[in-house]
């Protein structure tokens, strides 16, 4: 993997989520696609384990240093862990099904970006009630954050369908492997 290449297209990536994040939004929920997640889910489909997880967690710590939480005594706040925790869980799990995919497909990505969404949000609901749990002064309230989330989750695999169709041609310039050409022999 060229990292150098994978930096610059997360700096866009992070750009597109930032400027689009509200435009996307639906209404006044915290419903809108991440197009970072989409990114880990797509480095996650044919990168080498390690590599993966590398990208995972650099990925959801982007995407912590980017989310401020409200404090009840106002303000908010950053909390960094939950969302590159929440990146690696869903990472892991992406390496573990791509096996049973096909690879080369746009639904590929958008099946495997909702489900891992899923998980990655998942593991931040549960990390943040505990973090409310045990006296952290943040607004939070489980149940509405974890319907809104899994929403999200379902309009990331969407969105994910449709940037898989830029972000396919764009696997050799990453240096991740392509699916093989030849039918019979060798080039």
């Amino acid at each position: 993997m060229r990292w150098s290449v994978f930096a610059v297209l997360a700096w866009v990536f992070l750009g597109v989520e930032l400027g689009l994040r509200d435009a996307l939004r639906l209404g006044p929920t915290l419903v809108a696609p991440s197009f970072l997640f989409t990114l880990a889910a797509f480095v996650a489909l044919s990168a080498p384990p390690i590599a993966t997880l590398w990208t995972c967690l650099a990925l959801g710590l982007l995407t912590d240093l980017t989310w401020a939480v409200e404090l009840r005594t106002g303000g908010t706040a950053t909390i960094v862990g939950p969302y590159a925790l929440g990146y690696l869980l869903a990472g892991q799990l992406i390496v573990s099904m791509r096996a049973l995919m096909i690879r080369w497909n746009p639904l590929t990505l958008g099946f495997l970006a909702g489900v891992g969404s899923c998980v990655a949000q998942i593991t931040v609901v549960g990390l943040c009630t505990l973090r409310a749990a045990f006296g952290a002064p943040i607004v939070w309230t489980a149940s509405d954050q974890l319907a809104q989330r899994l929403g999200a989750s379902v309009y990331t695999g969407v969105v994910a369908v449709l940037v898989g169709f830029v972000l396919m041609p764009l696997a050799p310039v990453l240096g991740l492997p392509t699916p093989q050409q030849r039918r019979f022999g060798r080039r």
